[in-house]
């Protein structure tokens, strides 16, 4: 029954989502959900039909019965409530391969650079292609980039593909456009019979050199922040407090309220809040490395 249910609104949602449906299909692809498109556009749906009768019924029971409104307002507030949270729950299916993606895609360049020189130190001994793809994927310590080199291995063992076919089904396929240009490139020296060894030498050394030079540019950026964290949220509130502390003997007012209240508000609620907003800052925009 409910299999029915998600095949049926799945069939009829993808036709009027239209280009959606395409986007959706694409990442869900890359996503690896291991499930077809319209399978999870009915998900979407009949999840989020669930949520609105849910919302409805028990909005509606909790406006009547325990905070005693009227039938006509608790009727038209748990419509607005259940339109909300089935459309919240659509927005959550719909983007959630997106943040999969995302997620993939920051361990695969994070772990990029040292997975790249791991299979340099491989490459050595002489070792194919195909073994440098199954012994790293083997290494769960480089996240998605060993989920990538599994599934190289797993076109090849399990499906019978061979190893330029397999690479260039996950590169079409990985969330990474460095992981993915990476690929092809590899692919494009197994083709033409180049030094695969020689190649994964100086990639890693390239890939290595330009994460050094992530991390120093990071690094000048945390010298910035650090002075103006120096300067606003440790010497300005100090000086103001001073300030109103002097003010304080004297006695006023400032924007209708006390000094001492003054004091106790910046320093109870404006300085921690001003304190997370800082973290927050630059913990979102420290670079993928």
């Amino acid at each position: 029954m409910l299999q029915a249910a998600i095949k049926f609104f799945g069939k009829h949602g993808s036709r009027h989502l239209g280009k959606r449906s395409s986007t959706l299909k694409e990442k869900v692809s890359k996503s690896n959900l291991n499930m077809l498109v319209e399978l999870y556009i009915g998900k979407m749906i009949l999840a989020s039909l669930v949520g609105f009768f849910a919302l409805l019924f028990s909005s509606f029971f909790a406006l009547v019965y325990v905070f005693g409104m009227s039938h006509i307002f608790a009727a038209v507030a748990s419509i607005a409530l259940a339109l909300a949270g089935g459309a919240v729950t659509a927005l959550l299916f719909y983007f959630y391969p997106f943040h999969i993606i995302a997620m993939k895609k920051r361990s695969i360049d994070v772990n990029m650079p040292f997975a790249i020189n791991h299979m340099a130190a491989i490459a050595i001994s002489g070792v194919p292609p195909t073994a440098i793809f199954r012994l790293l994927s083997g290494i769960p310590e480089y996240g998605e980039v060993s989920k990538e080199a599994g599934r190289i291995t797993r076109n090849i063992e399990v499906f019978g593909m061979d190893v330029t076919t397999s690479i260039k089904n996950v590169a079409e396929r990985t969330p990474s456009p460095a992981f993915r240009q990476f690929l092809y490139s590899i692919l494009a020296t197994i083709t033409t019979g180049g030094d695969v060894g020689k190649f994964l030498k100086n990639s890693a050394e390239e890939a290595l050199f330009d994460y050094r030079i992530q991390r120093q540019k990071y690094i000048q950026t945390l010298s910035t922040y650090a002075d103006f964290y120096t300067a606003v949220l440790i010497a300005a509130p100090l000086f103001f407090v001073s300030v109103l502390s002097v003010l304080a003997l004297v006695g006023g007012q400032i924007f209708g309220m006390s000094i001492p209240d003054a004091i106790r508000l910046g320093t109870l609620v404006f300085l921690p809040l001003l304190n997370m907003t800082f973290i927050a800052f630059v913990h979102y925009t420290q670079p993928d490395i």
